[in-house]
Protein backbone atom coordinates (compact mmCIF):
# COMPACT_ATOMS: atom_id res chain seq x y z
CA UNK A 1 0.00 0.00 0.00
CA UNK A 2 2.93 2.48 0.95
CA UNK A 3 4.25 1.72 -3.10
CA UNK A 4 1.24 2.89 -4.31
CA UNK A 5 0.49 6.21 -1.87
CA UNK A 6 3.90 7.13 -3.47
CA UNK A 7 2.84 6.46 -6.99
CA UNK A 8 -0.22 8.58 -6.88
CA UNK A 9 2.21 11.23 -5.08
CA UNK A 10 4.75 10.97 -7.52
CA UNK A 11 2.27 11.76 -10.55
CA UNK A 12 1.13 14.44 -9.07
CA UNK A 13 4.41 15.99 -8.03
CA UNK A 14 5.76 15.70 -11.69
CA UNK A 15 3.87 18.24 -13.28
CA UNK A 16 3.82 20.57 -10.53
CA UNK A 17 7.92 20.58 -10.33
CA UNK A 18 7.84 20.65 -13.93
CA UNK A 19 5.36 23.56 -14.14
CA UNK A 20 7.48 25.22 -11.40
CA UNK A 21 10.54 24.79 -13.94
CA UNK A 22 8.80 26.63 -16.62
CA UNK A 23 7.73 29.38 -15.05
CA UNK A 24 10.50 30.38 -12.75
CA UNK A 25 12.44 31.93 -15.36
CA UNK A 26 10.18 34.39 -15.94
CA UNK A 27 9.75 35.94 -12.31
CA UNK A 28 13.39 37.01 -12.88
CA UNK A 29 11.91 39.46 -15.52
CA UNK A 30 8.43 40.08 -13.82
CA UNK A 31 9.58 43.60 -12.28
CA UNK A 32 11.57 44.81 -15.41
CA UNK A 33 9.74 46.56 -18.52
CA UNK A 34 10.87 45.04 -21.36
CA UNK A 35 13.64 47.58 -22.70
CA UNK A 36 14.48 48.90 -19.39
CA UNK A 37 16.91 45.89 -19.17
CA UNK A 38 18.29 46.81 -22.40
CA UNK A 39 19.05 50.29 -21.44
CA UNK A 40 19.74 50.32 -17.91
CA UNK A 41 22.87 51.53 -16.73
CA UNK A 42 25.50 54.56 -16.55
CA UNK A 43 26.42 56.74 -18.75
CA UNK A 44 28.51 59.51 -18.99
CA UNK A 45 30.71 62.07 -20.93
CA UNK A 46 34.29 62.41 -21.44
CA UNK A 47 35.43 65.90 -21.83
CA UNK A 48 38.45 68.28 -20.31
CA UNK A 49 36.65 69.30 -16.43
CA UNK A 50 35.99 73.00 -17.56
CA UNK A 51 33.89 71.83 -20.50
CA UNK A 52 29.73 70.65 -19.67
CA UNK A 53 28.99 67.75 -18.34
CA UNK A 54 26.21 65.25 -17.74
CA UNK A 55 25.82 61.85 -16.10
CA UNK A 56 22.46 59.41 -16.43
CA UNK A 57 22.09 56.24 -14.29
CA UNK A 58 18.60 54.35 -16.00
CA UNK A 59 17.63 51.98 -12.86
CA UNK A 60 16.33 48.37 -14.03
CA UNK A 61 13.05 49.27 -11.96
CA UNK A 62 12.64 52.50 -13.74
CA UNK A 63 14.08 55.36 -12.00
CA UNK A 64 16.29 57.76 -13.12
CA UNK A 65 19.39 60.50 -11.51
CA UNK A 66 20.72 62.69 -13.96
CA UNK A 67 23.39 65.03 -12.81
CA UNK A 68 24.73 67.73 -15.24
CA UNK A 69 27.08 70.87 -14.87
CA UNK A 70 26.71 73.24 -18.20
CA UNK A 71 29.27 75.33 -16.89
CA UNK A 72 27.09 76.91 -14.04
CA UNK A 73 27.86 73.99 -11.13
CA UNK A 74 26.64 70.56 -10.68
CA UNK A 75 22.96 69.66 -10.71
CA UNK A 76 21.19 66.54 -9.87
CA UNK A 77 17.63 65.32 -10.64
CA UNK A 78 15.28 62.19 -9.90
CA UNK A 79 13.33 60.67 -11.82
CA UNK A 80 11.51 58.22 -13.62
CA UNK A 81 12.44 57.00 -17.61
CA UNK A 82 10.59 55.16 -20.43
CA UNK A 83 12.08 53.58 -23.67
CA UNK A 84 9.50 54.20 -26.58
CA UNK A 85 12.16 52.09 -29.05
CA UNK A 86 13.83 55.01 -30.78
CA UNK A 87 14.14 57.71 -27.62
CA UNK A 88 14.41 57.38 -23.55
CA UNK A 89 12.35 60.05 -21.69
CA UNK A 90 13.06 61.02 -18.26
CA UNK A 91 10.65 62.84 -16.11
CA UNK A 92 11.11 64.26 -13.04
CA UNK A 93 9.22 64.88 -9.81
CA UNK A 94 9.00 68.57 -8.17
CA UNK A 95 11.98 69.53 -6.22
CA UNK A 96 12.25 72.69 -4.33
CA UNK A 97 8.73 73.59 -5.68
CA UNK A 98 9.84 73.89 -9.28
CA UNK A 99 9.65 70.63 -11.90
CA UNK A 100 12.45 70.02 -13.99
CA UNK A 101 11.30 69.76 -17.87
CA UNK A 102 11.29 66.19 -19.55
CA UNK A 103 14.51 65.14 -20.64
CA UNK A 104 14.20 63.36 -24.29
CA UNK A 105 17.82 61.37 -25.09
CA UNK A 106 18.79 59.39 -27.58
CA UNK A 107 20.78 56.03 -28.32
CA UNK A 108 24.03 56.90 -30.26
CA UNK A 109 27.17 54.98 -30.69
CA UNK A 110 26.78 52.69 -27.80
CA UNK A 111 25.70 56.05 -25.93
CA UNK A 112 23.28 58.33 -25.22
CA UNK A 113 22.65 61.69 -26.50
CA UNK A 114 20.46 64.60 -25.27
CA UNK A 115 17.44 65.91 -27.81
CA UNK A 116 15.66 67.56 -25.55
CA UNK A 117 16.55 69.09 -22.20
CA UNK A 118 16.29 72.08 -19.88
CA UNK A 119 17.00 75.28 -21.77
CA UNK A 120 16.96 77.58 -18.89
CA UNK A 121 19.67 75.88 -17.55
CA UNK A 122 22.01 75.20 -20.41
CA UNK A 123 21.30 78.32 -22.29
CA UNK A 124 23.04 77.89 -25.74
CA UNK A 125 25.38 74.80 -25.09
CA UNK A 126 24.43 71.51 -26.26
CA UNK A 127 24.82 69.00 -23.87
CA UNK A 128 27.55 66.88 -24.34
CA UNK A 129 27.19 62.96 -25.85
CA UNK A 130 27.48 60.25 -22.96
CA UNK A 131 28.72 56.72 -23.33
CA UNK A 132 27.93 53.53 -21.42
CA UNK A 133 30.31 53.50 -18.33
CA UNK A 134 28.42 50.39 -16.90
CA UNK A 135 25.31 48.00 -17.57
CA UNK A 136 22.36 48.08 -14.72
CA UNK A 137 23.14 45.07 -12.05
CA UNK A 138 20.42 42.32 -13.22
CA UNK A 139 17.97 41.08 -10.72
CA UNK A 140 17.63 37.44 -9.97
CA UNK A 141 14.53 35.48 -8.98
CA UNK A 142 16.28 34.20 -5.96
CA UNK A 143 19.09 35.38 -3.34
CA UNK A 144 21.89 33.22 -2.02
CA UNK A 145 21.39 33.23 2.02
CA UNK A 146 24.26 35.01 3.75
Amino acid sequence: MKGMRSAGSFRLHVPLAFAFLLLSPLTAFADDAGAHSKLAGEYQSYQEKSDPFMSVSLGADGTATVSEDPGKGLVTFFGHWTDSGSEVKITFGPADGKTEPPMVLQPNHGGLQAVTWNHTLWGNVTPPPMKRTSKAKQKYWSTPVP
